[in-house]
């Protein structure tokens, strides 16, 4: 079950603390029968997503987007581009710098070029997204933080078709919550926490995967679909 939380300790010791918590609330039994496919929005999501596929049979895959920042302030971001070319926007954010829309849209198409196409030839030999269309989809992050990354892969699941779409997460804010919720399926949260700090404060331990990490777990795991796809053109 999902709980409102106001905690200023660890709720996690690592990311499979985090997974056996997810375990916990998700409905197994229904998306096996559904064959639901998971998406990783993030390289931590990988571990989580990846245990998940090995342990239930469930086919993955991830989603690939980078954050649009304001000119010269990387601290700030503005929106997200997806690997689909979808774009989030930050607009009372953008129309406050005044910032062009021409900025973000080009912003996007570089961010796309010079790194969305590395993710997808470091990890998917080069191919796009699995097709989702008429797929029951669940969306899985280690944490929830601005909703950047999670609108976005709404956005871009929700265009490509998909029948249902739900999020999984160990923890979001409370908010953020309320505005996801409204256009999910279904929200799996272990933690819904209100004056939210951020996803690594909940963690006792959180490294950042490195690149060779995640492709070492994505090889290991005999449900990774671009990995299948390989297998079955052979």
């Amino acid at each position: 079950m999902t709980e409102n939380s106001d905690f200023d300790t660890h709720l996690f010791k690592d990311r499979y603390d985090a997974y056996n918590a997810l375990v916990e609330i998700l409905p197994v039994k229904v998306m096996q029968h559904e064959k639901w496919i998971l998406l990783a929005l993030s390289g931590g999501a990988v571990e989580i997503t990846a245990k998940l596929a090995n342990r239930f049979g469930f086919d993955f895959d991830l989603l690939f987007s980078e954050a649009i920042v304001a000119p010269n302030n990387e601290e700030c971001q503005l929106a997200m581009v997806s690997e689909t070319n979808d774009i989030v926007i930050e607009e009372k954010l953008v129309q406050s710098f005044g910032i062009s829309l021409d900025y973000i849209y080009d912003e996007g198409e570089r961010l796309f070029h010079e790194r969305i196409v590395k993710y997808q030839h470091r990890y998917r030999e080069g191919l796009g997204v699995s097709d989702l269309r008429d797929k029951n989809v669940l969306l899985v992050d280690e944490g929830c933080e601005t909703g950047f990354n999670t609108m976005c892969a709404l956005k871009s699941v929700l265009n490509m078709g998909v029948r249902k779409v739900s999020l999984a997460t160990p923890v979001i804010p409370d908010d953020l919550f309320t505005l996801v919720d409204k256009k999910v399926d279904k929200i799996y949260a272990v933690h819904i926490i209100r004056d939210f700090i951020s996803v690594d404060y909940y963690y006792e331990n959180l490294p950042k995967l490195k690149p060779k990490e995640i492709k070492a777990i994505l090889a290991e795991c005999k449900h990774y679909l671009p990995y299948i796809k390989g297998e079955e053109a052979l």
